[in-house]
Formats: C-alpha cells, sequence, structure tokens
C-alpha cells in the first residue's frame, strides 16, 4: 500500500483542524478544502489494491454517505468547539488541539438558512431568552466570525444594563436556576448597546436580538457590536457531547419518554446487529432471497473477530451457513453462503472428476447437486482431478457446498470450501422463497 492515501488524509484533517483553531468555524474555503483532501486519502488508503468494480462499488457507497453527512451539517445538526471562556461556567472554551467543550447545534430549529448567506429558505420556531445560540458576527471586520453566546434580549424590548442585572421595559430578569449561579452583567464604560439609554442603543429592532456571555467581565458580546438580526443566527446548541465528564442536554429533551424509548430501542438493534444477528441477502439466477443470519446458533463470538468465546456446537449437514473468507484474486475478506456437507472428523476426496465423503458419493449423503463442484483448497480449484487423487481430513473445519460464478455472465457452479469453524458466522434461515441447498456468494445489505 502506497503512502499518498495516508498523508492526503493527515494533510486534510491538519487543513481542517487549523480551520477551527480559533473558534467555532462554519464550513468555509479552508474547511472545505481540508474535507476535501481527507475524503481522497481516505479513497486512495481504502481502495489501495482493489479491481475497477470494487472501486466503483466503494464509491458509490461513499458518495452516498458524504452525500448524506453534508446534508446532515448543512441542514440538521452541527458540531462545534468552543475555543474562548466568554461562556463559563456554562461552556467551557480552550484553544488547544483537543480541549474545549464540543458542542452539537440544531440547525433546523429556527429555520434552514441558506449556505454562505445571512438567509433562510423558511423560517422555524423564534429564538427564546436564555437560548445558547451559535450566529454569524455582525462585525465585517471580526476575527471570530461565528460565535457563541446566549440570547437575553428579544425584538421590541427596552433592555439596560444597570448595577449587574438586566432590566427588561425597566424590569429586573430573573436568572433561571439552570443558569451559572451569582450572575452579573457588567458594564463596560466602551460599551454601547444595553448600557445607554437612547433608543439606538437601548431598543431591540423588529428581527432583531441581544446575545451576551455568560462570563460577562470576559466576554465581548452584543454590548459592544450590537443587534444580532434572526438571519445571523446558524442554530440552538443542543447539548456538550465531547467531553463525556461534562455531557449536558440543554434541551430537556434526554429527560422526556421519547428520548429514553429512542436510546433503549437504539440499544436493543445495536446489541440485536453485533451479538445475536441481522439480515443478509443472496442472488439465486436472476432473483434474490432474503435470509436471517443467527450468530448464536453455534456460540458466542467477539462481534468483527474470528474469535469464539464460547462454543456449544458445530453446524450440521445440510444447514445454511454464512462464512467469512478471504478472497481468490483480490486478497480481501468475503461472505459465502452455503450449506454444510462435510463435518469435523469426516475426511472428504476427489477422485477423477467426483467428490466424496467418507468414500461416498455426495448423492448417497442426499446432497443433491448440479454437475460435479470443485473442490477449493486454500485458493486452489481442484477440478475434474487432472492432478490426481486428492484427500483431506477435515481437521476443526467443514465443507461447505456453495455456487458461484467468475463474472456476472456465467452460469454459477458448484464448489467444495474447506471452512475453518472459526469462520462460520452463524446459521442462516430463508425468509423468502426458497434456498437451494448450496447458494451463491452473499451481498450484505
Amino acid at each position: 500500500m502506497g503512502w499518498g492515501g495516508p498523508v492526503l488524509l493527515v494533510a486534510g484533517l491538519v487543513l481542517m483542524q487549523r480551520a477551527n483553531i480559533s473558534v467555532a468555524q462554519p464550513m468555509d474555503s479552508m474547511w472545505y478544502a481540508g474535507l476535501g483532501l481527507s475524503v481522497a486519502g481516505v479513497f486512495f488508503w481504502l481502495t489501495a489494491g482493489m479491481t475497477r468494480t470494487q472501486v466503483w462499488e466503494w464509491l458509490k457507497g461513499a458518495g452516498l454517505a458524504l452525500a448524506c453527512a453534508l446534508i446532515i451539517r448543512w441542514a440538521i445538526a452541527e458540531p462545534y468547539r468552543i475555543p474562548s471562556s466568554s461562556m463559563e461556567t456554562t461552556l467551557h472554551g480552550d484553544p488547544r488541539f483537543g480541549r474545549g467543550d464540543r458542542v452539537f447545534v440544531n440547525k433546523w430549529i429556527y429555520g434552514i438558512r441558506v449556505p454562505f448567506m445571512n438567509k433562510r429558505l423558511f423560517y422555524g420556531k423564534a429564538p427564546a431568552r436564555w437560548d445558547i445560540v451559535v450566529f454569524k458576527s455582525v462585525e465585517p471586520d471580526a476575527v471570530h466570525k461565528t460565535l457563541v453566546k446566549r440570547i437575553v434580549g428579544l425584538p421590541g424590548e427596552r433592555i439596560h444594563i444597570a448595577h449587574g442585572k438586566v432590566y427588561v421595559n425597566d424590569v429586573p430578569l430573573t436568572i433561571p436556576e439552570f443558569m451559572p449561579r451569582d450572575m452579573y452583567y457588567t458594564s463596560p464604560p466602551d460599551a454601547r448597546y444595553g448600557i445607554l439609554t437612547d433608543d439606538q442603543y437601548s431598543l431591540v429592532p423588529p428581527g432583531h436580538y441581544l446575545v451576551l456571555g455568560d462570563n460577562s467581565a470576559q466576554s465581548r458580546d452584543g454590548r459592544y457590536f450590537g443587534w444580532v438580526p434572526n438571519e445571523n443566527i446558524v442554530g440552538r446548541v443542543a447539548c456538550i457531547w465531547w467531553p463525556p465528564t461534562r455531557w449536558r442536554d440543554f434541551t430537556g429533551f434526554s429527560q422526556t419518554l421519547w428520548w429514553r424509548g429512542s436510546v433503549l430501542v437504539l440499544a436493543v438493534l445495536l446489541f440485536t446487529r453485533l451479538f445475536v444477528g441481522r439480515l443478509w441477502t443472496v442472488r439465486q439466477g436472476e432473483r434474490r432471497v432474503r435470509h436471517a443470519v443467527f450468530f448464536l446458533s453455534y456460540g458466542f463470538r467477539i462481534p468483527m473477530t474470528r474469535r469464539w468465546l464460547v462454543r456449544w456446537r458445530v453446524p450440521a449437514r445440510g444447514e445454511q451457513v454464512l462464512c467469512l473468507l478471504n478472497g481468490e484474486k483480490s486478497g480481501y475478506e468475503e461472505y459465502l453462503m452455503g450449506a454444510v456437507i462435510g463435518l469435523p472428523g469426516e475426511k472428504i476426496s476427489r477422485e477423477n472428476g467426483v467428490s466424496r465423503i467418507n468414500g461416498k458419493e455426495l448423492s448417497a449423503w442426499g446432497v443433491p447437486v448440479k454437475g460435479q463442484p470443485e473442490l477449493v483448497i486454500g485458493h486452489d480449484p481442484e477440478s475434474g482431478g487432472k492432478k490426481g487423487p486428492r484427500e483431506i481430513m477435515l481437521d476443526h473445519c467443514c465443507a461447505v457446498l456453495t455456487e458461484e460464478h467468475d463474472n456476472p455472465e456465467q452460469e454459477t457452479r458448484p464448489h467444495i470450501h474447506i471452512v475453518s469453524l472459526t469462520s462460520i458466522l452463524g446459521r442462516c434461515y430463508p425468509l423468502r422463497g426458497t434456498a437451494s441447498p448450496a447458494a451463491p456468494a452473499a451481498d450484505n445489505v
């Protein structure tokens, strides 16, 4: 494998980090360039040694995944990093790499914005007081183009900050319990908005908001740069997702029955997928047959490995199984679904083009098969007895009968694979149609 892919990946990650080094940055040109290099690096890394067909299949899957990720990031949710202390102690900021809180921002709730523009395709829920929001700075020469603050003043309200309190229409606001204790809003002499009593600096215009930092003494916020238009608000901070010790939900959704039920369902689905079984589809001629693969049929296997912690039985003759083998041509792992015809301790042989188990032909064991199957030893098919008699003792192995073809234009041919017990992932049960005892290569779905 060449080093081009890993080098591009590292270069892309460095660019993305540089784009996010100072503030919770949007997807600007540097971020996009880093993303492009990262994707190219992963592509060249993972496709090294693949055939053209394999590369095309990989590209289709990767392209779909990337498109979904970009759509989600644009319209639904996006992660941001908190680099400064302006929102302490609610949000912990640190500009160093790997430090500072990571938050998810709900970009759907206030309405979807047009990419790279301070315009909305539609308006959603109106921002509420005390919402923590990510927004585009209204200062043209701002060092940090994307900021995170808390909404304090709403459209049409008259705001005045004095004696550590925020007065709305001459009434002091009551600080909610979820905010930091002993909140004290300062009135810096060089700030104007919310400080001076002139309408220009105290009356919030329609469609605009006053945003302030929780760490008032260390925050450059709306007191300095003024009112923030609704269109500049990217979204509402939903939660702190990293580090785990600081996980916090700002919306209250994690306390609802919907959240708890969703987490339970996802946990059950994940456990089922990793430890119990999954669905698999195989091609049988021109039709596809879906199977349920039950991983616990033969024991308990560590997910995504060939290591078994406990094995309570071996496959029985005639059972459909899913196997994980090394590809004969590509060298990559591939899945095969077939019927067990030979058991551990038995002897399988091939002479003069005829395969036998313990000296008996396959028909004597009740194995229906079209033609004489090739016996695959490792990656080498023994065909027609051209190399003379061949005899193998199945030691901790099974003989699995499959139907395969070298390319889609050829008819399937029966093959007998010698498969170790550790490579048999589980037993298969057809869900639609009737599966033949010998099934072709499996397609993962």
